[in-house]
């Protein structure tokens, strides 16, 4: 897989004609590894899933979570779903979750998609691309890594190479960190102690 991919600026496409655009005369930028991110602002959300269950990122406290934010029409977007599906297949029972929020698209057209495509992994619905815009984002794709304690650690525009080893060091660290507060919080357990032989005589 090329390591630098073109994605596609979301904010210069007219709503009316996505496709279109990002067939005839998409406007490119490259991608990059993932970098270290720090802002102000609170990144947070709750959002419905494809069954109408709200999710927040709240319920993933003590996880590293991968938010991955696509739409149906990005190219780059659809290349990149499966090879997130393959990192969580690869990163079984490790504290992570990989959640992606699909940006402006209606439920019944989000639902169809991943069925077609068979993507399993949670997929949330912003809708009205308040959260895309709360969190300052105006490329698709666009990914954060977010620590166990709940903080954005790390941000990549476009597709990093979720299969390269750059990218699976960032994700290993922060699990590393993860797992070792979670054995921290472990109440300890008792020490057993030895019997005492008595060895007096009767």
């Amino acid at each position: 897989m090329c390591q630098s991919m073109s994605i596609v600026s979301f904010s210069k496409l007219p709503s009316v004609i996505f496709l279109w655009v990002v067939v005839v005369t998409p406007t490119l930028v490259d991608a990059e590894q993932f970098e270290p991110f720090e802002s102000q602002a609170e990144h947070v959300f709750s959002l419905p899933d494809t069954l109408g269950r709200t999710r927040s990122l709240s319920d993933y406290t003590g996880k590293v979570v991968l938010v991955n934010f696509w739409a149906s029409w990005c190219g780059p977007c659809i290349h990149e779903l499966p090879e997130l599906t393959r990192l969580k297949q690869d990163m079984a029972g490790r504290p992570i979750e990989i959640v992606a929020i699909n940006v402006g698209e209606s439920k019944n057209r989000v639902t169809h998609f991943i069925k077609t495509i068979r993507f399993e992994l949670p997929v949330l619905l912003d809708t009205s691309s308040q959260v895309f815009k709360r969190w300052g984002v105006n490329i698709l794709p666009t990914s954060f890594l977010i620590d166990a304690g709940g903080r954005v650690r790390y941000r990549a525009l476009g597709n990093p190479g979720w299969d390269q080893q750059p990218t699976f060091d960032i994700i290993e660290d922060l699990l590393k960190q993860a797992e070792k507060k979670t054995v921290s919080l472990l109440p300890e357990k008792p020490s057993k102690k030895r019997p005492v032989k008595n060895n007096r005589p009767d």
